[in-house]
């Protein structure tokens, strides 16, 4: 294959190939893929597998249920495999056996006419059974598969009867399908009520994480094989990405091989998850699988796998993969990964020559953009790495560059190439800082502002802008109105930190200014303008950054949906042609509706302080000091707020203490003081304990406005352990598991949840591996996976307090990290307060009300509020 023209652009570096093989989970009901065998299970019991060539055998020893779950799954074997003794075996059995076997038979039956072309016949199959029916549960299922086989239009949505099912029931899997797909169908894209709808959408779904009944689902791939990319389009990507397994293991099975499709779907739902690894791995799965295919769709894979590497900061990795490509191959259909349009050959080369500066430097990268020929007729296209060139030369030689890109911008307005002229803007205006042009600086990043039109406002990148104006005004020496444009760039950091390498590609980000830098100089000016509410944001900020980014893995349950909003405004691109029809269906809408409503109920304002009724600390760590804010709020408004810089790395120093002492004193008609929970103030109050045993000192966990009723609390727990029994009579209300861990709705909306049972010993690691567990009075076992309670607690459920004891965790007060994503669960999912002890003490009917009391925390607990009082 002739790959001269891009070993040309790249001179020589050598490539290291690398593969893994996709890790598979092992379930216990339905196909299972083990390495090079598979088999299926009913219900833990293997009954066929790959060695008898899983040749029909009629079932034994299985309750009617199960037969019927046994004859749809091999039915589904045999229709992929258009085996027409195999489906005759099993229509002759079903028609001997009485019982509710008919709407299987009359399904099977239906599903070898469609596949084998008689679409006409095979409608009326299922319409025979509809019209004869009698019992309802049958007819609606009947009527729901007809209408996932056979409606036809271009709304991707589907008209579903709403159906209840029960496990007592035989198809219950295919009345769960159903029902999901009539609840993700009800979202219109814009209601004001979408988050009602996304809690359902999560109570539907979750079954299929959790009953062993539904750990298979036959005719996944009949029924709807989009749906995984209908629930990651609503943002529930790890409900399609457990969909898709499903569909790619039938697949693996009956066709021996993955079909390519549904790897890069994968790898598309992957990426979208957050599963970088997973992802390249499923496009490794495709190459391997691909052999003999036309260069042009091996080209789109390894622009993804390059793009992927990149983005996960393996530059040379990244490099390595666009070795492969073959650009005398290329083709129209290969699409930009970051911004999800169609690609041209200097674009790729655009985006190589990023990669080659990582691993090589500049000189490297410029002698490779260097090598790209005009084309007679330029188009914006063409155009992009003259402007890459210019970036990359500031450095060295900031009057060429700005020389050249004056030149693009010129073209550029005349074109009316506008996302080229806004990059080219922004660029200049960073230029211009280098050499020395201050006024002129400002001038190009006000410009910008009004370039982009409504079509291209995803290429904006204000906090690009907010920050040169930062960086021009801090380097002219001169004291600009630029506090406003911290606050604007800082806000606008926080929601797209993670993306940050991408806008080195996307929008021509100068080299040399980086982030930290900004912050040197935002913090420098803050301070010298004695700006101290926006000192506050700012640091406040770039911890809730730090702290984001040190979390492991992506988030679960509704917390997701803002997570995979962000990803598919950057990584679209990584996209399959299956999925362009989603893109501006009402899953889109609603998924962005949905992300909009948890932003703003999340949002943080350092304002809200200016209504605390206590004394309240914030001690904020930067690189190697601290930053101490006080609030008193007996001071006049201008003076309420007060910082000072620690120069240590030690957050209990001398100062600190004598600190806090001072703002208690100032206020001695309230003995308590709050403190802001992060790591360094859990090290603070352990020494405010021992210094200042008459001051109350409680934590608040965020700075969201308060919005606590304040109203007298009845406390509740779980019934089944066997410590919680003991209190029944005392005060204390005892619920059954569903009504605890949040399955069901308890009526009263005034609740406090005590939590005073151990974790068990194997959930060890993350927080959210934990579970708990005991034997009922009836001798039944009985567990909550902390997984199961992340997926349950919503609006409708979650308590207005939380009561725990050490054991819960299985780790002391001192582990920081484990206590923190506990609270950030309970507190996210709409909890106010929750109280620490280490251990419960002995409760009566009187003393079981005082847990809602600060007081009750004040020796040995701890007390955290949702937000500063």
């Amino acid at each position: 294959m002739n790959r001269l023209s891009l070993s040309i652009f790249l001179c020589c570096i050598s490539v290291v190939p690398t593969a893994n093989l996709m890790s598979q989970s092992q379930r216990n009901h339905g196909w299972v893929v083990s390495g090079s065998t598979s088999k299926l299970l009913i219900q833990g019991k293997e009954i066929l597998n790959a060695r008898d060539e899983f040749r029909f055998k009629s079932p034994e020893g299985m309750s009617q249920i199960q037969e019927i779950d046994y004859y749809l799954m091999l039915g589904e074997y045999y229709l992929r495999k258009k085996d027409k003794v195999g489906i005759a075996n099993i229509l002759y059995d079903l028609r001997t056996k009485k019982g509710e076997y008919s709407f299987a038979d009359f399904l099977l039956t239906s599903l070898w006419k469609q596949s084998q072309g008689e679409e006409v016949q095979a409608i009326k199959t299922l319409d025979s059974y509809i019209q004869k029916e009698p019992n309802t549960y049958f007819r609606n299922l009947a009527k729901n598969m007809r209408t996932n086989l056979f409606q036809a239009g271009e709304d991707e949505k589907k008209t579903m009867v709403r159906m209840d099912c029960q496990k007592t029931k035989p198809y219950y899997s295919l009345c769960r399908v159903f029902r999901l797909q009539y609840y993700i169908d009800l979202p219109s894209g814009k209601e004001k009520d979408m988050h009602k709808h996304f809690v359902n959408i999560m109570r539907v779904s979750s079954p299929f994480f959790e009953d062993p009944n539904l750990e298979w689902i036959p005719l996944l791939d009949r029924i709807d094989e989009d749906l995984p990319a209908k629930l990651t389009f609503l943002g529930f990507v790890r409900e399609g990405i457990h969909l898709q397994k499903m569909i790619m293991d039938l697949e693996k099975i009956t066709d021996g091989s993955i079909d390519e499709n549904s790897n890069e779907r994968m790898a598309f739902l992957q990426i979208l998850g957050g599963d970088y690894s997973g992802a390249e791995e499923s496009l490794l799965n495709f190459l391997r699988s691909a052999k003999g295919k036309k260069t042009s769709i091996l080209n789109r894979i390894y622009v993804k796998l390059g793009a992927l590497a990149y983005f996960q900061k393996d530059y040379k990795k990244s490099l390595e993969y666009y070795l492969k490509l073959d650009l005398n191959n290329w083709s129209a259909d290969i699409h930009h990964p970051f911004l999800n349009e169609p690609m041209s050959i200097s674009e790729v080369k655009d985006l190589i020559s990023v990669s080659l500066y990582k691993v090589s430097g500049a000189e490297a990268a410029l002698k490779a953009l260097q090598k790209i020929k005009d084309p007679e007729k330029l188009t914006e296209a063409d155009i992009w790495p003259k402007l890459r060139i210019s970036q990359m030369l500031m450095d060295q030689n900031p009057e060429l560059s700005s020389r050249m890109t004056d030149e693009i911008i010129y073209m550029a307005q005349e074109k009316k190439w506008r996302r080229l002229e806004y990059a080219a803007t922004i660029l200049q205006g960073y230029n211009q800082i280098y050499r020395k042009e201050f006024r002129k600086s400002t001038i190009e990043l006000t410009k910008s502002r009004g370039i982009l039109d409504e079509e291209n406002a995803f290429y904006a990148a204000e906090f690009l802008r907010n920050f040169g104006f930062v960086f021009a005004h801090t380097a002219s020496g001169k004291k600009g109105p630029v506090n406003g444009n911290i606050r604007d760039g800082v806000a606008d950091y926080l929601q797209n930190n993670l993306y940050e390498d991408l806008y080195y590609i996307r929008n021509y980000r100068p080299l040399a200014f980086s982030t930290d830098l900004f912050f040197e100089y935002t913090l420098s000016h803050l301070r010298d303008d004695n700006d101290v509410w926006g000192l506050l944001d700012s640091i406040y900020k770039y911890n809730s950054v730090k702290w984001a980014r040190s979390v492991k893995g992506s988030p679960h349950s509704l917390f997701q949906i803002q997570f995979v909003d962000k990803q598919f405004q950057y990584l679209s691109g990584f996209s399959t042609a299956r999925e362009s029809k989603f893109f501006d269906s009402t899953y889109a809408d609603s998924r962005e509706t949905e992300s909009q409503i948890q932003r703003k109920n999340e949002e943080e304002s350092v304002r809200n302080l200016e209504s605390a009724k206590l004394p309240t600390v914030l001690l904020l760590p930067y690189k190697e000091e601290f930053y101490l804010f006080t609030f008193n709020p007996k001071e006049s408004k201008r003076n309420q707020l007060s910082w000072k810089v620690i120069h240590s790395q030690r957050p209990d120093t001398t100062e600190v203490i004598e600190t806090v002492k001072d703002l208690v004193n100032a206020n001695k008609d309230n003995d308590s003081v709050q403190i802001y929970m992060n790591e360094s103030g859990v090290s603070l109050m352990r020494s405010l304990k021992k210094e200042m045993r008459e001051t109350q000192v409680v934590f608040f966990f965020s700075l969201q406005p308060v919005s606590d009723s304040h109203k007298p609390l009845g406390v509740f727990s779980w019934k089944c352990p066997a410590n919680m029994r003991s209190l029944e009579g005392k005060g204390m209300n005892l619920v059954d598991t569903a009504y605890f861990e949040g399955s069901r709705i308890l009526k009263e909306k005034e609740r406090l949840h005590l939590w005073d049972f151990p974790s068990n010993t194997s959930s060890s690691g993350q927080v959210t591996n934990l579970s708990w567990s005991c034997k009922s009075d009836s001798g039944n076992f009985e567990e909550i996976p902390f997984l199961k309670l992340f997926r349950r607690i919503d609006y409708r459920t979650v308590p207005r307090m939380v009561v725990y004891t050490e054991r819960v965790l299985g780790r002391p007060w001192s582990d920081y990290s484990t206590h923190y994503h506990w609270l950030h669960f309970w507190f996210r999912s709409g909890t106010k307060k929750i109280g620490y002890l280490p251990t419960l003490p002995v409760l009566d009917s009187g003393s079981v009300t005082g847990l809602a009391e600060p007081s009750k925390y004040r020796e040995e607990g701890v007390w955290i509020q949702a937000t500063a009082l």
